[in-house]
Order: structure tokens, then C-alpha cells, then sequence
């Protein structure tokens, strides 16, 4: 028994061996719909989180000793805890990671005392919101909660309502709305748009650590600038002869001509060009800030808005100076 318990697949088990439903507790017939569909898949079998991305970062094939000894440490001890405590059904992990299993049991402890009591699904629902929001990690891990989720939607605890499936479909309310919340949140933080922003940042910052190293070959933002700067003397009077590819091919031959130390290639030229000439009507003749233009150049490169960038490189100043603030305040 202690033995079997140690392979059954919880809800969000990323590395659980694939089992048969009989061995879960939770019958996914008797589960409502919105329920039944988070905890198994089209198949009728729990779901595997082993896809998920958070779930993949900084996994390793090799592990330290030091790590080997204390992955070994955590599986005695949730070995123990499954042996005395069968329905805890705490999920071996196979990598090394900060789960606790104390708490896995402390929370089930909890939450069997709280289901006896007169308005048990209320403090049920309570616990296990406190549960997932408090300790995500030790929540994915442990099986025990799947039990008490069937009993709560399914009306089986005792509760002080009217209507005993209400305590259970409210708490599926509020996980289903922090669910949605972690998903923009998700998507706002590592959605390709924001990451594609952040390497756009990067680049803005790159250029400018080339201006305050001379060993870099390629222009840093200075270089972008005194092109700029040229084009602001010189576009009207260019643009009036040629047009398209021939007058990127005139500005560069006529910019190499003055400045033949600023080794842009032809079509750094014809980029700069372009993202100069999107954003010449917005300001007055003869005066585009070199910044907006190098920021509406770095932007269409990496297919964001230059709104975009500019947020997100407010956020990562405004993140540095309060870092920077922090290490300066004495302890």
C-alpha cells in the first residue's frame, strides 16, 4: 500500500508514472464538467504537466552530489510520510527540487479536521485557496487535495448552506478566476511579444555600452546619431532626387564620403533609412530625434511597437534603481 501510494498521479504532477483510473480516487464521471476537464484530459486520464515551460526551466540531465544527496534526503522522506499516512499520496519528484512534504502533511491534517466541523466545506475551500496561493509547489505535489476537490464540488462536506454544492461551486468560481489572472499575468510577462520587447531593450543597451568601449568595430548609439544627425542636414535635399533603393544607395556613398570611420553596411543604411523616413512626419523638418529613430529601428527588428519597448525599458530602470537602492541602504 505505502508502496503503491508513492506512484499515484495527482492533479499537476509534472513527473507522475502513468497509472489506470482505478487507481485514483477521483472518479471522473461523477466530476462537473469544468472540474473534469482541468483534472483529465479528452482521454479520461489525468492530465501529465510535463509539457508545461515553467515546469522545464533549468532542468539538467547531470545532478551534483551535493544535489543527488539531497533529492535522496527528500524521496526517504516522502517515502516516510506516504507509509504512515497512505492517503497523503505525496508525488516522488526525480530532480531537485525546494518541496517540503511537512507542510503537504500539515495542510492534510488541516483540512480532514476542518471537514468534520458544522461549516466544513467553507473551511475546507479555505484551506485549500490558502494551499495553492501559500505553497504552489508542495499543492502540485500532493494527491491527498483531489479527494477533498471531488467532496467539495460534489456537495459531500458538511456545510451550513442551503444548497451544499454551493460552498464547492464557488470555490471553482474563484480557482478558475485566478487561473485566468495567472495566465495574463503569464502572457504579459513571458509572452513572445514581452520577451520579443525585452530584446529589444537589450539591444538599446548594447549599443550603449559600445559607445564607452572602444574595442567595439561596429557603431554604438553615437554612431546611429551622427547618421541621424546627417540625414536631419541632408534628407530633403537627397529625397528630392532619388527615391527608393537608389537614394539609400546616394545616402550611403555621401555619409561614407564624410564619415568613412562609421562602418555601417549598406543595409544598416537602408534600415536606418526606412525607420527615419516612418517617423520624419511626425516631426518638424530637419529635427528627428536620433533616440526615437534607433528606437523605432531596434522595435521593427524585433517586431514590437516601440510603445512596447519603451515600457518595458521603463520597467527595467525602474526595477535597477530600486535594486541599486537596496543594496546602498545600510542593514
Amino acid at each position: 500500500m505505502g508502496k503503491d501510494s508513492e506512484n499515484r498521479l495527482s492533479v499537476d504532477n509534472p513527473d507522475s508514472v502513468e497509472t489506470s483510473q482505478s487507481e485514483t480516487s477521483i472518479r471522473p464521471e461523477c466530476l462537473p464538467e469544468p472540474l473534469r476537464g482541468h483534472l483529465y484530459g479528452a482521454g479520461g486520464m489525468l492530465k501529465d504537466s510535463a509539457w508545461h515551460p515553467l515546469m522545464r526551466l533549468g532542468r539538467r540531465t547531470e545532478l551534483t552530489e551535493e544535489e543527488r544527496r539531497f533529492l535522496s534526503e527528500l524521496q526517504t522522506s516522502i517515502r516516510i510520510c506516504n507509509r504512515f499516512v497512505p492517503e497523503l499520496r505525496i508525488q516522488m519528484p526525480d530532480r531537485n527540487i525546494p518541496l517540503n512534504p511537512k507542510i503537504c502533511a500539515d495542510y492534510y491534517f488541516k483540512c480532514q479536521h476542518a471537514a468534520f466541523e458544522k461549516d466544513g466545506a467553507n473551511k475546507v475551500a479555505e484551506l485549500l485557496t490558502s494551499f495553492l496561493e501559500q505553497y504552489p509547489l508542495e499543492w502540485r505535489f500532493s494527491g491527498w487535495k483531489n479527494d477533498l476537490i471531488a467532496k467539495l464540488v460534489l456537495g459531500e462536506l458538511n456545510t451550513t448552506s442551503s444548497a451544499r454544492e454551493e460552498p464547492g461551486e464557488r470555490w471553482l468560481k474563484a480557482h478558475w478566476k485566478r487561473e485566468r489572472r495567472m495566465q495574463r499575468e503569464t502572457a504579459t510577462y513571458l509572452g513572445p511579444k514581452r520577451m520579443a520587447a525585452s530584446s529589444a531593450v537589450l539591444e538599446l543597451e548594447l549599443l550603449a555600452i559600445q559607445d564607452k568601449n572602444s574595442f567595439w568595430i561596429y557603431p554604438g548609439f553615437r554612431g546611429y546619431a551622427t547618421f541621424v544627425t546627417w540625414l536631419n542636414a541632408n534628407w530633403a535635399q537627397l529625397a528630392s532626387k532619388k527615391k527608393g533603393a537608389a537614394l539609400f544607395s546616394m545616402i550611403a556613398r555621401e555619409f561614407r564620403n564624410k564619415w568613412p570611420d562609421l562602418a555601417f553596411s549598406d543595409s544598416d543604411f537602408e534600415e536606418i533609412c526606412f525607420a527615419y523616413h516612418s517617423i520624419e512626419s511626425s516631426h518638424p523638418s530637419g529635427k528627428v530625434p536620433p533616440y526615437q529613430v534607433v528606437l523605432t529601428l531596434v522595435a521593427r527588428k524585433n517586431g514590437v511597437s516601440p510603445r512596447l519597448v519603451t515600457k518595458v525599458r521603463a520597467e527595467s530602470n525602474k526595477q535597477r534603481l530600486a535594486r541599486e537602492t537596496n543594496e546602498k541602504a545600510p542593514s
